[in-house]
């Protein structure tokens, strides 16, 4: 286990964005006697259009860490080999900077978007509801921790400190599990996703080049990714490899010898994988703050 110290850290990434909406009271609902457009159980306070690119750039930032990372037990939390980190730091400044202009554009509406609510909510708009300060209702930060096992410490007895021990070792061993779930359903998914290209009911099927290419990526970044060392993983990607070497989704459409016998090599390969997926362990997930 503290090989993994070596090779990788945590990355805790911490956004939010306004909360646009309130639950409204059953009396005002039963008094309203029907929903619409603005009145769902929830009144809007503004129009939710006016905060989709920023909440867009938050989903694209933690797509873009979850891609280039392995799931971890704790929310918001992302185990990050070390080949990644200069890279995901990057990015996020670079999300950073566009969540931030995002929020400035949103500043300069927030004015007439409010004078907009007060005319179509009427009654039910409430002024408190408004924050004075609206920038300070986001926020998009990120911290690096570095994974070790507590150590032994002045302030620890040592039933607490062999306590403390046992739960961090549980953690990793839950944390290699999610690890390698998470590698291998990956894998799958995309090679099944190739096998159902082959053919549809018995008839060819158009070959899509973003799956092969879906396919090279994860080929290529699994190195990164192995930092447990899947061994079983690292042959089947080995097979897949040999599978689909230089081949290209439009050489394999006008070639339908070839297209037969990949799709047999592809389904022996799903097969594998299946198999691998389902020896793993299952326990049962904690994803507590």
């Amino acid at each position: 286990m503290e090989t993994i110290f070596h090779k990788a850290c945590l990355l805790q990434l911490s956004t939010s964005v306004w909360t646009s909406s309130r639950m409204l009271e059953q009396a005002v609902m039963e008094r309203i006697g029907a929903n619409t457009e603005w009145l769902r159980g929830r009144k809007f306070l503004i129009n939710p259009e006016l905060l989709g690119p920023i909440n867009t750039t938050t989903h694209q930032a933690r797509n873009i860490v979850q891609k280039h990372s392995l799931p971890f037990p704790i929310t918001s939390i992302y185990l990050v080999p070390k080949e990644s980190l200069t890279l995901i730091d990057e990015r996020l400044g670079e999300f950073k900077e566009r969540f931030w202009i995002k929020v400035a554009e949103f500043e300069q509406m927030y004015e007439s978007a409010r004078d907009e609510a007060k005319s179509v909510l009427k009654d039910l708009f409430n002024e408190s509801d408004y924050p004075s300060d609206i920038s300070s209702k986001f926020r998009f930060e990120w911290r690096f921790l570095v994974l070790d096992v507590p150590g032994k410490s002045k302030l620890l007895s040592p039933q607490i400190y062999e306590r403390e021990k046992q739960k961090f070792e549980d953690l990793m061993a839950e944390t290699r599990e999610l690890a390698l779930t998470a590698l291998r359903e990956e894998f799958g998914g995309i090679v099944k996703h190739l096998v159902e290209q082959f053919t549809t009911e018995g008839k060819p099927k158009t070959l899509k080049t973003s799956m092969f290419n879906r396919l090279r990526e994860f080929l290529d970044d699994f190195g990164t990714k192995n930092i447990f060392e899947d061994d079983t993983l690292k042959a089947l990607t080995e097979q897949a490899k040999s599978v689909i070497g230089g081949m290209s989704a439009y050489g394999l459409r006008y070639n339908s010898a070839m297209q037969q016998q990949i799709s047999h090599e592809m389904q022996n390969l799903k097969t594998a994988i299946d198999e691998a997926i389902e020896e793993l362990p299952r326990r049962k997930i904690r994803m507590a703050v």
